[in-house]
């Protein structure tokens, strides 16, 4: 499941102008708890009640509908008296609409204020009092992120840091440069990177938005439910056959995560048409490379552990054959 953190930024987009339209927070919320947990810390909160005004404002003035200024030449047009009075009876629907928006503006009662009412009413806030201190001596030294005099990025970030557990990945979407790379807008700041790596040994990737956040989880989501579905067939794999053909399925993937190699490496012992065929080419060439090509801690996964002897001391034997083949030519 993937940590994600949503920046202020991308809420109050929902009350100006975004790629991110509610649609995309309604597929969002289909989604947690499921494939994606969400961080919502108390600053975010807060900022977001600060700033709802001055973002719907700053929106509201573009929402405008002006007659044009007729020269007196279009006046001679059979178009002329038609038009004029169709814009009258724009300006008018639109003076209704606006008063009925502003009345729901008055009272929080805009989508966007449903929206995010479901998100923060439906999930426990992470308090941010404990992590004042150490955002502010952050901001003072300099450290990312935040801007322009404030620290309170890096009240979100020393959250995070201190609630998200070692050894898990945290996903970011802001639309800001406070997390970026100068260098490449759309990855993460390589200080961030590096500090999240070394206190909690876990990775960060940063999103510019919703929507390509939500299309490359969702075909990530659909290529690991796909690999899911790979692994309970060859823990039931009922002959050898049938165990080569999972086994060249399994070698089109990558990216396995150590849950899932140890769920592999399960199969050998606890299925015998895994185990009895580990010696063939395929099989124990595919081990192989699972086991070589991940950083799995091999002391805290018994069956991978396992494996790893097993399919090491085959592939030195090949090795070695081949050597002496060699060696007779």
């Amino acid at each position: 499941m993937k940590n994600l953190f949503i920046d202020t930024n991308i809420w109050l987009s929902l009350y100006h102008f975004t790629k991110d339209d509610l649609y995309q927070f309604e597929k969002l919320k289909d989604r947690i708890g499921k494939s994606i947990n969400l961080i919502i810390t108390k600053q975010v909160h807060d900022e977001i009640i600060r700033n709802r005004e001055n973002k719907i404002m700053s929106a509201i003035k573009e929402f405008e509908v002006k007659a044009p200024v007729y020269p007196a030449f279009t006046k001679g047009y059979d178009e002329f008296n038609t038009f004029k009075k169709e814009m009258e009876n724009i300006k008018k629907s639109h003076k209704k609409w606006k008063e009925k928006i502003e009345d729901d503006i008055a009272n929080n009662n805009l989508p966007a204020d449903k929206t995010i009412s479901e998100f923060f009413d439906d999930y426990d806030l992470i308090p941010c009092d404990d992590v004042v201190d150490l955002a502010y001596n952050r901001y003072r030294i300099g450290n990312p992120p935040g801007k322009d005099n404030k620290y309170g990025d890096a009240i979100n970030w020393e959250a995070l840091l201190k609630n998200i557990p070692d050894y898990e990945d945290i996903v970011i979407i802001s639309a800001d440069k406070d997390y970026s790379s100068v260098i490449d807008s759309k990855r993460i700041n390589p200080f961030l990177e590096k500090e999240r790596k070394s206190k909690k040994n876990g990775n960060i990737k940063l999103y510019t938005n919703l929507v390509d956040f939500l299309s490359e989880h969702d075909i990530v989501l659909e290529t690991e439910n796909k690999k899911g579905k790979l692994i309970n067939e060859l823990k039931v794999s009922p002959n050898f056959i049938s165990t080569h053909c999972i086994i060249a399925m399994l070698k089109e993937y990558s990216g396995w995560t150590e849950a899932q190699i140890e769920e592999l490496c399960k199969c050998v012992y606890e299925n015998s048409q895994v185990g009895w065929i580990l010696d063939d080419d395929d099989v124990s060439q595919f081990y192989f490379d699972l086991l070589d090509d991940s950083n799995i801690d091999l002391n805290k996964f018994d069956f991978a552990r396992k494996v790893s002897e097993k399919v090491g001391m085959a592939q030195k034997e090949q090795k070695s054959i081949l050597v002496d083949e060699e060696s007779e030519i």
